[in-house]
């Protein structure tokens, strides 16, 4: 009014489209002001319930949530729907979800016979295992102590398909097949250092453990090795070997979350092995050779994924 213009310049100096200069013109001739005092975009203009209400909603599915039970979000939509008095669409429960931070992803697995005390106890009680032990130690014998976890594990041919990246649009197809033919890796990890070494054996018994403790005692010939293992037969066997160098202290039953050598399988086969068919055993052996060796050469990544709080104490 003041200095009047052609609807493209005023369009251009207040950065927005020639329809929308057109749209407001008359709506402000009409309303005045209010024609163009809008509340925004974004914010919630129309809801079911407050934050608060939502968060009192959701806090009877916390227990469930723990136990694993949520696997999809039907159960939370039923009840919303009670309690709102009507239908919504699945959407609606997401977005309730995404407000207060729940997030899907897999449970922490454990093995149903394990015994939770006794898990804590071991933790707490690891220093004074680990002096024990150190204790039975030749007196003479002035190496340096290396704490370090070994464990084993199968891998073979049976390939399944796992969660993978992919663009819009795009599906992967990956193959898949059951071959019953396996291999297994044992590893012994030195948390604190970071240093690791392992082999591939074809079974999982003594006889293969007494080579691999060989080995081990070998390779870290300057240290004197506390090593914990689960309480698998071979690690408590009357055939078992133990080097002079190395003496082996049990985890609790049923509890592998206690041992960092599981973080290397994890790894392992999220990295080296998923959604591959192999043709061979030797093509199985040599991709997991290359994986191993990946980790013996990253100390950093060795560190960060097997240095366990109960490891830390010893420290």
């Amino acid at each position: 009014m003041v200095d009047p213009r052609e609807a493209s310049d005023i369009a251009k100096h207040a950065g927005v489209s020639v329809h929308t200069v057109h749209k407001l013109i008359p709506a402000y001739n009409r309303l005045g002001v209010a024609a163009v005092e809008t509340p925004g975009r974004g914010g919630r203009r129309r809801e079911y319930m407050t934050l608060d209400e939502e968060r009192d909603f959701l806090t009877p599915f916390f227990d469930r949530a723990e136990r694993g039970e949520l696997t999809t979000v039907q159960q939370i939509k039923q009840a919303f729907e009670e309690k709102v008095g009507n239908e919504v669409d699945e959407s609606t429960i997401h977005r309730l979800l995404d407000r207060h931070q729940w997030r899907k992803l897999v449970p922490r697995p454990f093995h149903p016979q394990e015994d939770q005390e006794e898990q804590e106890q071991f933790k707490q009680n690891f220093p004074k295992i680990v002096e024990e032990a150190v204790k039975t130690k030749d007196p003479e014998d002035n190496r340096p102590v290396l704490l370090m976890a070994e464990d084993e594990a199968c891998f073979g041919r049976i390939s399944i398909p796992k969660r993978s990246w992919a663009p819009k649009h795009m599906r992967p197809r990956v193959p898949r097949q059951i071959v019953r033919e396996y291999i297994y890796a044992y590893a012994a990890v030195a948390p604190e250092t970071g240093e690791m070494t392992s082999l591939v054996l074809p079974s999982s018994n003594t006889e293969m453990m007494n080579i691999f403790l060989k080995h081990v005692s070998n390779t870290f010939s300057k240290y004197f090795i506390v090593m914990q293992t689960d309480q698998a037969g071979w690690h408590s066997s009357k055939d078992l070997v133990i080097p002079p160098n190395i003496l082996l202290i049990s985890q609790p039953a049923y509890s592998p979350e206690l041992n960092p050598v599981e973080h290397l399988w994890e790894e392992l086969r999220e990295k080296d092995l998923p959604n591959r068919a192999f043709s061979s055993l030797d093509a199985v052996v040599d991709a997991l050779c290359n994986g191993l060796q990946r980790l013996e050469q990253n100390s950093k990544l060795l560190r960060s994924m097997t240095y366990f709080p109960h490891f830390k104490m010893v420290s």
